[in-house]
């Protein structure tokens, strides 16, 4: 029997992941929310009779009115999935989404509700290069994440690399099916002509004398023809950093964090990038990379 993540390893990265944004967490039960991606200044949302301070990844609910004041900046999604980016003096009242919001929309919807829903902290093409070399006295998977997703015919799998070590036994397998074994002389490979749709399995083993020890099985997902094509059309125009939140929400942890990097870089939007890049890291284990960003980005504020 297959395990495809332990509930410790869970439990761990779920209460990191909520010390890092507990206005997300709070709340997580709404199914038909929209996100703050980006925010700068002093930004608030009136709910009701009461006035929220509003942060990224604050979950935008229909009836909401958002207020940024002068000098400030404030992006994201509303409840209908549509981007928006308002700069200060300004504000905007969600009204409730009548009628068809459009297939498109509707998709980027469905992919921050569903994220947001189930508490989840989850690779369009990427723009820079980062190398995922990270030395561990036992071999670590990196990318996909916990259940995250992956391209049909760009699947890239990533795990960390045991000094001394020159290659590995990599174990995958369709989730009711039979395992197929590759020997890979890096610590990380690119599978081609995957099912789409289908969920896997993957392990390591590095191959040394005397080791008899593996990773544990990680899940993943592969995404549907028609998954990718809405995925590329709806970051198609979105700066970095809103691209880079909906590709985590999808899943694809890689090419989001690649996003991050390049909008890590701006000054306006540097310290929200770093905010969900932290996240992205917890997701997939780099607990100290993702320490590093949430200090600097609270050093920003």
């Amino acid at each position: 029997m297959r395990v495809l993540s332990s509930k410790r390893a869970r439990m761990g990265l779920t209460l990191f992941c909520l010390c890092l944004f507990l206005p997300l967490a709070a709340h997580a039960r709404d199914s038909s929310g929209g996100l703050v991606v980006s925010v700068s200044g002093e930004v608030a949302v009136l709910r009701g009779d009461a006035d929220e301070v509003v942060r990224e990844g604050y979950v935008l609910r229909e009836g909401d009115t958002i207020f940024v004041r002068s000098g400030a900046k404030c992006s994201g999604f509303t409840p209908a999935g549509e981007a928006f980016d308002l700069k200060g003096p300004a504000e905007m009242q969600l009204a409730a989404a009548g009628g068809l919001v459009g297939d498109l929309a509707a998709w980027v919807r469905l992919q921050l509700a569903d994220w947001i829903g189930e508490s989840r902290r989850q690779p369009l093409r990427t723009r820079t290069v980062r190398d995922w070399s990270l030395p561990t006295e036992a071999p670590t998977q990196i990318l996909p994440a916990p259940e995250g997703r992956a391209r049909a015919t760009d699947a890239r799998l990533f795990w960390s690399e045991v000094p001394g070590v020159d290659s590995y036994t990599l174990t995958l397998a369709p989730s009711d099916g039979d395992e197929v074994t590759r020997v890979v002389r890096d610590n990380g490979a690119v599978l081609e002509e995957l099912v789409p749709g289908e969920e896997y399995v993957w392990k390591v083993q590095p191959d040394a004398e005397g080791w008899d020890g593996e990773t544990g099985w990680r899940g993943f997902v592969v995404m549907t023809p028609q998954e990718e094509e809405r995925l590329d059309q709806a970051i198609e125009g979105l700066g970095d950093l809103e691209a880079g939140v909906l590709l985590l929400s999808s899943g694809l942890h890689e090419e989001a964090i690649y996003r991050f990097d390049v909008a890590a870089s701006s000054p306006a939007q540097g310290r929200s990038a770093r905010m969900w890049r932290a996240r992205a890291f917890a997701d997939i284990g780099l607990y100290k990379q993702a320490y590093e960003d949430l200090i600097a980005a609270r050093g920003d504020e």
